[in-house]
């Protein structure tokens, strides 16, 4: 039997694997006991602790060969300065004007590192403020008129005040110097919320595109190859339905390879508004920063053959 098989056999079993989460959260990660492990084991064997009742596995992070175990071993031993450049919401617009020029770059109405400045009075019907050193810090304002602007100011300065990515060890974010982003909301013809897709790309080549459905109520989660064809396993949410393949696929595709050319995994996450308009969202260094569980387990195994590091394993 071998590592996969053997690993299957506890990996599958909800119960399990629901207790050992509820656990982890409970006792380790949301108490200060999270940071007396970790000065008693040290980084790694406590990264191990904490994200093998996520994984469903003991992750081996000195040389990985899943997709989860190399983005642990990127947070642990890499010191790439380029992460906290991609990562960071407003210098990564740089980046990709660089590469592929500013035409898919969504429109910016206003920077600062004091929200009180916010021209409120100026801006559009629909906005979106966010963080640039973060992950989902995010405000959608679809009516200005209904909006508490001194709400969204106290939490601008609370994300201002706060540093992301510490608990989980993605190091590049702390790097960034903090800013509030006011952009415009981007919606598709009929006004909706576009779905935006997620293109894993490693050594420059689009191998997957992941589609979330419904995230903020019945999250579900659906992965496509390269050439549209639906796939059957799961990334920590349960499976969604088929897509229709977007008339701008392939262009995506070229725009994801060439903002993730020059490195050897990287997800770039891009949106379709319209059928001629294709938008930037943001390019994440981490995904689910090394602790979402694949169904079956072979795929996170297949997803690390295509990651080819040769500082990994």
């Amino acid at each position: 039997m071998g590592k996969v098989e053997r690993l299957q056999i506890w990996y599958e079993d909800e119960r399990i694997v629901g207790i050992l989460k509820a656990v982890w959260v409970t006792t380790i990660y949301l108490t200060p006991l999270f940071y007396v492990l970790e000065r008693l084991l040290g980084e790694e064997f406590h990264e191990k602790l904490i994200r093998a009742p996520r994984l469903g596995y003991w992750p081996n992070i000195s040389y990985p060969q899943s997709f989860n175990e190399k983005l642990l071993h990127r947070k642990l031993y890499t010191d790439d300065e380029r992460y906290a450049m991609v990562a960071d919401k407003w210098r990564v617009r740089e980046y990709v004007n660089e590469k592929v020029g500013d035409e898919i770059l969504n429109e910016v109405y206003h920077v600062t590192d004091d929200p009180r400045t916010i021209p409120f009075d100026e801006l559009p019907e629909k906005f979106v403020i966010k963080a640039n050193h973060g992950c989902g810090w995010n405000i959608f304002v679809e009516d200005r008129e209904d909006a508490n602007f001194d709400e969204i100011i106290s939490q601008c300065e609370e994300w201002l005040d706060s540093t992301y990515g510490e608990r989980r060890r993605e190091y590049w974010y702390p790097e960034i110097e903090p800013k509030i982003i006011v952009e415009s909301f981007i919606e598709s013809d009929t006004q909706e919320v576009p779905r935006d897709y997620k293109f894993f790309v490693f050594n420059g080549r689009v191998e997957y595109v992941e589609v979330d459905f419904d995230r903020f109520n019945d999250h579900t989660r659906r992965f496509f190859n390269r050439d549209w064809e639906p796939q059957g396993f799961t990334l920590e949410f349960p499976l969604g339905p088929t897509a229709e393949e977007p008339s701008q696929l392939d262009e995506m595709i070229k725009i994801a390879e060439a903002l993730g050319e020059d490195f050897d995994a990287i997800r770039v996450d891009l949106y379709q508004p319209t059928e001629d308009t294709i938008l930037f969202g943001e390019i994440t260094v981490a995904h689910g920063s090394g602790g979402e569980k694949f169904v079956p387990l072979e795929y996170d195994f297949k997803f690390g053959s295509f990651w080819k590091d040769p500082n990994q394993g």
